[in-house]
């Protein structure tokens, strides 16, 4: 039995006791008062954020979701904290099987991990989500819980996604564009890009070109040079145009058209040199035919009169002097038509051009200016040189003669030098084509009875 005065002692010691208690429980109470407050204005912060800050338990139930919760998920903070709905419930059926990889390795390596996913909100939207979870870890280095911040991404994605599928579009365009598109860098041509159809253009692979190019264009120098060439041009006006010829690795020489510009960044500064190489290889050849049919005789292959009267006001132009001319005229030719047919004249006006062709290799000019009139123009020839030219065609037309030909040739030759940058070409043309027609009739007269004979 305890006498009175323990039984007072310890009936104060039970009244300390409960006064404690009572006191822990209101500071317990208070400072639940104060982390729920700070709980809630770190959630509003949070939600200002658009971010979510979440906890959970080792076996992954939820300590809190706090912040951004509904607008993120579509859901309540206390939806989780219940029970109700698990996190994991919204992931997206295709990113879930990652997310539980990143939650492993945190959970065994004890190591933070960032992971991106999909998950599908309350309202059926599906959002793209970055986590950045941390394990936190006990004196013992056990695992007490899992904290990270959520933040919604999805504008980011569709922003990227829409970068890839542009990105998808102009390869694609690129790579069915047969002109070349390339960039470099503006001071040391260093290549940036360039589009794949430089292989069928350059005859080199992309590989090739690439390794080229980092080694200073010891290949591909005519690229290089052109850049080169024209950069003062590029630094005066922005850009430049050319057209330059390029010698294929299986010796076809094509022909292309490079224009580049400078390109500049955000903030006005060059940054690049763009340009593209444009194959006109049949342009250039279209060109070519064009102006070989302006220029020639499609009868003879000779060069026409145009051809003829354009070197003749070139010849006054620059002065030249020296310069013999010799006109000729096929006799008869009227007669052979008439009697033996066009195609008989024909055939003898293409045997005309062979023996003119023969007789005159070293850069003479052999035009077909009339129906039957051809012309040669002898450059740096002195009279005597002339008379001679003259005399080497008389004696090869006789050769031809005496061969047997089918039509037989005759020619009135006449000539004239022109000796002085005084004289002009027309005056010499005259001059000659006059000697030309003093000898026409006597050889005209002669070959009309052959040729009356030779249609028998």
């Amino acid at each position: 039995m305890l006498d009175s005065s323990e039984k007072k002692s310890f009936l104060e010691e039970m009244r300390e006791i409960h006064s404690e208690n009572e006191r822990l429980n209101e500071e317990i109470y208070r400072l639940k008062t104060i982390q729920g407050q700070v709980l809630k204005l770190r959630g509003d912060n949070l939600k200002a954020l658009n971010l979510i800050s979440y906890s959970l338990q080792p076996d992954g139930s939820a300590n809190y979701y706090i912040g951004a919760v509904a607008a993120i998920s579509g859901y309540e903070e206390e939806d989780f904290l219940s029970g109700s709905i698990a996190f994991t419930n919204l992931i997206h059926p295709e990113d879930l099987p990652c997310y539980h990889e990143s939650r492993s390795f945190i959970t065994q390596k004890l190591e933070p991990e960032t992971h991106q996913y999909r998950i599908v909100s309350g309202q059926g939207q599906i959002k793209w989500l970055n986590d950045m979870a941390v394990p936190i870890v006990d004196g013992q280095g056990q695992l007490v819980s899992i904290e990270g911040i959520i933040l919604d991404i999805s504008i980011q994605k569709r922003t990227e996604l829409d970068l890839m599928e542009r990105q998808m579009q102009l390869d694609s365009i690129l790579n069915s564009v047969q002109d070349v598109i390339w960039s470099v860098t503006p001071d040391t041509f260093e290549l940036l890009y360039i589009s794949p159809s430089a292989e069928n253009v350059y005859g080199y692979s992309l590989a090739e070109i690439y390794e080229d190019a980092h080694n200073g264009y010891p290949i591909l120098n005519t690229h290089y040079s052109i850049l080169v060439d024209n950069f003062n041009t590029l630094l005066q006006q922005g850009w430049f145009e050319v057209e330059y010829p390029l010698v294929l690795p299986n010796g076809e020489r094509h022909w292309l058209t490079r224009r580049a510009h400078f390109a500049n960044d955000l903030n006005g500064n060059i940054a690049r040199i763009d340009g593209s190489d444009i194959d006109i290889t049949r342009r250039k050849q279209a060109e070519e035919s064009l102006r070989y049919i302006s220029i020639h005789d499609p009868l003879t292959g000779v060069l026409n009169r145009f051809a003829f009267e354009q070197e003749m006001r070139d010849i006054d132009n620059t002065a030249g002097y020296n310069i013999g001319l010799i006109v000729c005229d096929v006799d008869g030719l009227k007669t052979i038509n008439d009697n033996l047919g066009h195609e008989a004249g024909d055939y003898l006006l293409k045997d005309c051009a062979e023996i003119l062709r023969t007789c005159f290799i070293n850069g003479e000019i052999v035009s077909r200016i009339g129906g039957d009139e051809f012309t040669i123009i002898i450059k740096e020839c002195s009279n005597d040189e002339l008379e001679s030219h003259v005399k080497n065609l008389r004696d090869t037309i006789d050769r031809y003669n005496q061969g047997g030909p089918r039509y037989p040739i005759s020619l009135s030759i006449g000539h004239s030098c022109k000796s002085s940058s005084a004289q002009t070409m027309s005056e010499v043309f005259r001059h000659a084509d006059n000697i030309m027609y003093s000898e026409k009739p006597e050889k005209k007269r002669a070959f009309q009875k052959l040729y009356r004979t030779l249609k028998l």
